[in-house]
């Protein structure tokens, strides 16, 4: 069963400078360490159990043959300099949510095991199920099941203290082309609560919201012109916006004057800073209080 979120992921072409970046930004940092024999490495800023994740290639022929469909990764970063590329949402029952995504029609690859091992040589292990097995550029999640208890991973990698105030991660939005279908899907084979449909004419598109204990989900579809249907044609369906919480205006925008940055005002209207997206190396990040 699905029980929270987990984590953002992030694509970027250079790792050590992504982190360097991120940094500037106001976040905590953390070399995060290799996935065994896939091709890629990872740097994490963690939350709680919640985090954003930091992914670069390290090796392209490695990628190449181990799953995950690293060639659509690997396109998305011949393309741009990195983004918001996909989620993960967390479960303690993947066995069974391969059986319900198997009984609703919904293909998936896995449960399939992966394992990183950190820089302290410590290793980290878990098991994912994918939908149509693409994680990357896609309009849903992947889920995890962890192997180590959340009180032992988190003893391994401590929450940090950020300097722009982000303590969590409460949002997620999503482009979508078809929301009637995406409401499907995440209704049906996620399993999750439609809370309720808007219009949002400040991002020229409809809404869809949905609830998974405190954080929400909300699906975008365009309506006309405005930074939906921008995303859409400029990287296709998946990730638009991540929202974190616990940072206020004021003190998002004195770490980033440090770095001699400066936020932007979110396009919806609503409370909070934008985080400049070319110093995020293309990631749409939104700070709230």
């Amino acid at each position: 069963m699905i029980g929270r979120f987990d984590h953002a992921v992030i694509a970027v072409r250079d790792l050590a400078e992504a982190m360097r970046r991120y940094e500037a930004l106001g976040f905590a940092v953390s070399p995060g360490g290799r996935h065994t024999g896939r091709g890629t490495e990872n740097a994490i800023i963690r939350f709680g159990l919640d985090y954003l994740e930091l992914i670069a290639v390290y090796d392209e022929t490695e990628l190449a043959g181990r799953g995950l469909n690293g060639q659509a990764l690997a396109a998305f970063l011949q393309k741009q300099e990195g983004g918001l590329v996909g989620y993960a949402l967390a479960t303690e029952a993947i066995e069974q949510d391969a059986e319900r995504f198997q009984r609703t029609g919904l293909m998936a690859e896995g449960p399939f095991a992966m394992e990183r091992l950190r820089p302290d040589g410590r290793r980290l292990s878990w098991r994912l199920l994918v939908p149509e097995s693409v994680p990357w550029r896609r309009p849903w999640p992947f889920l995890i099941q962890w192997d180590a208890p959340d009180a032992e991973r988190l003893s391994w990698e401590a929450p940090g203290v950020h300097p722009n105030g982000a303590t969590g991660v409460a949002a997620v939005s999503l482009a979508v082309h078809d929301l009637e279908r995406a409401v499907a899907l995440y209704q049906r084979q996620l399993g999750l609560t439609l809370e309720r449909q808007a219009d949002v004419p400040s991002l020229g598109a409809r809404r869809a919201s949905f609830r998974l204990g405190t954080f929400s989900i909300e699906l975008l579809t365009p309506l006309g012109v405005g930074p939906v249907q921008e995303t859409l044609e400029a990287v296709g369906e998946g990730l638009f916006e991540v929202a974190l919480s616990g940072s206020t205006s004021e003190q998002a925008r004195q770490a980033l004057a440090q770095a001699g940055l400066s936020a932007g005002q979110p396009q919806d209207g609503s409370a909070g800073v934008l985080l400049p997206v070319s110093a995020a190396l293309g990631a749409r990040l939104r700070l709230r209080a």
